[in-house]
């Protein structure tokens, strides 16, 4: 198409252009940060579509070197682009003679901006895939209107969804003007700029020479990527040279690579104290973080600056936050400590530890070491530093550091190992050394930190839940909205990464925190909604960031050190998840799948498999009640559990659901009031398990277990808990065994005696009416229970003020049961007795 060719060739000049130089230059290591105005930011867009798209190494490179986007008035998406590029050619024709050829193809063809943001937004989820870094993307736009013309790109079309806007107290055409360092756009673009270029490797910074000008007008921006003005010109800065790109009437001026250069020069000076400091942070700060006082209070009591060793280690369950606490804690110390160097260390696996630790090792210019030689040299050069602070990042397998009694290693199969990682961690200094871990297993509190050295990370105080939702929506929690939250975050149980992901899924489809809630509580639409997810650059790629698979490394975990804990796990995810009676932990870890039913077996395993569960925080003590002990588990780590078994392993699903509810048969006693108090203690989780008949297909085993419930709740006169059991086992019944089957009438007959204790005499009778006519047909019109339905529906009809009625059938009941029971027999006497009170009033 012609529009997409004129676009694609401005986009394919500044792609080959920027490859050659850069080869040229020997400069194809070093990170890119694109400044574009206007439609320049098309231009930036398309070329790196572009260059991922093409087969030539030298072309891909520049989409893996890009490191940064800012964007000052780009048209992203709208509607209105045949206005938009009306309003550009005036704007634009104000100052410059513009390239009226791509203004006349966005004027009539508004499909080029739809293609390009749809491959452009196609690349950067790709990235993420591929397990490249993040682009940092910054939207400005324009917060003043342009005399005579109005605003060209108004806010809503100049941000991207996800990324930071930023306003410019200035028109479409002079936001990319500054007076001077001083200037508020000058400082916000700096700003981003500096953050981006502080997490760019330090070997890999420009150091250009300053230029005398803070102009970003059109008329010749020097950066990557440039907009159109005078002539359609581009400018580029490589190695500290400004070059003409050949073949494309391209010049160079003044402009952007003076902020570059002035960031350069800022970062420099903030990290001069010490040329050895050194930082390798993966992550970019992250702005939005909710201040989590209590935890940072604790963190600064544990690690105080002073010249000594020492070290902390945060705890909790995944998605608690523990990494982005890590996070602000590393930013902070670059903050208050200039002369500290910085190093990140994901400690998940062999791998990810030996590769970090090759990265630092190129930081500090360690030549050309490898293997145990570099892990011992990176220990000494840290340990030789005068301030340091080491971040070892999801260290979960704590075996991999000398802890544990089951060594085992999820990525090589070893059963062995000869030298624990721990002996490459630094353990002291010439000055303050500090070594901060992240783990989910608080095993890692008393083995490789003291034992008053760790902080749990675990739920969000209510003020903090309100704040992450409301930052990560992007929208102020109303008073309208309150309870609605409130009643959220309970459901989320108070999760830093479901909250967040909450607040995203918000934001991207405009759904109101009630409607969100409805679909969580909605069964077949609750995992759809939890496993969504949004890209997070502050969280690293291939890493499962959906509350429903954040669980499953330390599952994972779980199987390969503790078999029974693992069992233990996915059996009490198929029961409620409070109060659980340690009985029904006991009888999980002990059931054997061969012998169905056998318990037996040593408690002190249970013990330690319950431990591991409360270590990885999948399990919570709640306390002791006489001779019982009870937990809790967490309500999304059920779910979790319960979907990993479903996508990954049905048969498993089957399995452990049809054993919590054999589990649950065995210990529901029958229902007699000297064990009303052990009724109590598992009603909860046989109510529990009886969501899952479907799931195991034991709908009839179930539908006897609830029937016992109710009759348990039938003694306590509990009525409304019972309407939805007998509900529950009626269905279930017509079902297996259809509507006419005795059992399923019982059911009914449950069911309609629940109602008529609430007064729901109406329901009641309806239901009592279909029970006679059903026994009536199976039975027969003498059998005892047909007749006993007689006299429920009787009683029915005098509650409801039909005495006539009432009195009518009663003495039809009493006439059969003298007949088939004897005029001696109890119910028959009771049968009169009812009668003679209905007529005497």
């Amino acid at each position: 198409m012609v529009s997409q060719n004129r676009i694609a060739n401005h986009a394919w000049n500044l792609l080959t252009s920027l490859a050659s130089y850069r080869e040229n230059d020997n400069t194809n290591e070093r990170p890119i940060i694109f400044v574009c105005h206007s439609l320049g930011g098309l231009v930036c867009e398309d070329a790196l579509v572009t260059s991922r798209q093409r087969p030539e190494q030298h072309l891909q490179n520049i989409l893996r070197s890009t490191c940064g986007i800012v964007f000052l008035g780009t048209p992203h998406h709208g509607a209105g682009l045949a206005g938009w590029a009306e309003l550009l050619s005036r704007s634009i024709g104000l100052v410059k003679q513009t390239n009226s050829k791509i203004i006349e193809v966005l004027r009539r063809d508004s499909e080029v901006l739809a293609r390009i943001q749809d491959s452009f937004h196609t690349m950067i989820m790709a990235r993420s895939k591929e397990g490249l870094p993040p682009i940092e993307i910054t939207c400005f736009y324009e917060e003043l209107p342009l005399p005579g013309v109005g605003v060209v790109v108004p806010k809503d079309s100049a941000i991207l969804p996800g990324y930071i806007p930023i306003g410019i107290h200035g028109n479409h055409r002079d936001m990319a003007k500054f007076t001077g360092p001083d200037d508020p756009g000058f400082v916000a673009v700096c700003g981003e700029l500096r953050r981006w270029i502080r997490d760019a490797n330090a070997a890999e910074r420009r150091h250009v020479n300053p230029l005398p000008s803070h102009d970003l007008d059109m008329e010749g921006q020097p950066g990557t990527a440039n907009q159109f003005g005078d002539g359609n010109r581009m400018f580029a800065s490589f190695g500290g040279l400004q070059k003409n790109i050949e073949g494309s009437n391209y010049e160079s001026v003044g402009g952007v690579m003076n902020i570059v250069n002035n960031i350069n020069r800022v970062s420099a000076e903030e990290s001069a104290p010490s040329s050895k400091v050194s930082r390798e942070i993966p992550f970019p700060r992250n702005e939005d973080i909710v201040n989590r006082a209590h935890i940072f209070a604790r963190l600064d009591t544990l690690l105080p600056p002073k010249s000594e060793y020492q070290s902390a280690a945060l705890w909790g369950l995944g998605g608690s936050g523990k990494t982005q606490v890590a996070l602000k804690y590393a930013y902070r110390r670059c903050r208050d400590d200039p002369a500290c160097s910085v190093f990140w260390v994901h400690a998940d696996n062999e791998t990810t530890f030996a590769h970090d630790y090759k990265t630092i090792a190129r930081k500090l210019g360690l030549g050309k070491l490898d293997g145990e030689k570099l892990l011992i040299a990176v220990r000494e050069e840290m340990e030789s530093m005068p301030s340091w602070l080491l971040i070892l990042d999801n260290a979960d397998d704590l075996t991999l550091f000398g802890a544990g009694q089951t060594p085992h290693n999820t990525l090589h199969g070893q059963n062995d190992r000869s030298t624990s990682l721990y002996n490459y961690v630094p353990q002291g200094g010439t000055g303050t050394a500090t070594v901060l871990w992240t783990s989910r297993d608080q095993r890692i509190v008393g083995t490789l930190v003291g034992s008053r050295r760790g902080i749990p990370v675990g739920e969000m105080e209510p003020v903090e839940a309100r704040k992450l939702l409301e930052m990560s929506r992007n929208e102020t929690i109303s008073n309208e909205e309150a309870v609605d939250a409130e009643k959220l975050f309970k459901e989320l149980q108070w999760l830093p990464l479901a909250i967040s992901q909450a607040g995203a899924y918000l934001r991207r489809t405009s759904t109101s925190i009630r409607e969100y809630l409805s679909k969580l509580l909605e069964g077949k639409r609750r995992w759809r909604v939890l496993q969504a997810t949004e890209f997070d650059r502050h969280r690293r790629h291939g890493v499962p960031n959906s509350v429903l698979e954040t669980w499953s490394i330390s599952i994972e975990y779980i199987r390969l050190d503790n078999e029974m804990a693992y069992k233990i796990l996915h059996i009490i995810a198929f029961v409620n998840n409070q109060n659980i009676p340690f009985e029904i932990i006991m009888a999980a870890g002990l059931y054997s799948k061969e012998e169905r039913g056998d318990l037996g077996g040593n408690e002190d395993r249970v013990v330690e498999a319950v431990t591991r569960l409360k270590e990885f925080s999948f399990l919570g003590f709640l306390g002791r009640v006489g001779d019982t002990r009870s937990y809790e588990m967490h309500k999304l780590v059920q779910e979790a559990t319960r979907y990993g078994l479903s996508r990954r392993n049905p048969e498993n699903e089957v399995y452990f659901s049809g054993t919590a509810l054999q589990i649950m048969a065995e210990l529901f006693p029958e229902p007699k009031r000297e064990a009303w108090a052990e009724c109590e203690k598992y009603i909860a989780h046989a109510v529990q398990v009886g969501e899952w008949a479907e799931v195991c297909n034991r709908k009839a085993e179930v539908s006897d277990l609830l029937t016992r419930v109710s009759h348990y709740l039938y003694g306590r006169g509990r009525w409304r808990e019972n309407e939805r059991v007998d509900q529950r086992a009626y269905d279930l019944r017509r079902e297996v065994l259809g509507e006419k089957h005795p059992d399923t009438i019982r059911s009914i007959v449950n069911l309609a005696v629940t109602y008529h204790q609430q007064g729901r005499y109406a329901e009641a009778e309806s239901m009592k009416i279909n029970v006679l006519e059903l026994q009536r047909e199976v039975l027969g019109e003498k059998h005892s229970d047909t007749i006993e339905s007689m006299a429920d529906l009787a009683i029915t009809w005098n509650s409801q003020g039909r005495q006539d009625n009432a009195i009518g059938l009663m003495n039809k009941c009493l006439r059969l049961r003298q007949t088939v029971l004897g005029p001696d027999h109890p119910f028959t006497k009771q049968s009169a007795q009812t009668l003679n009170c209905w007529k005497n009033g």
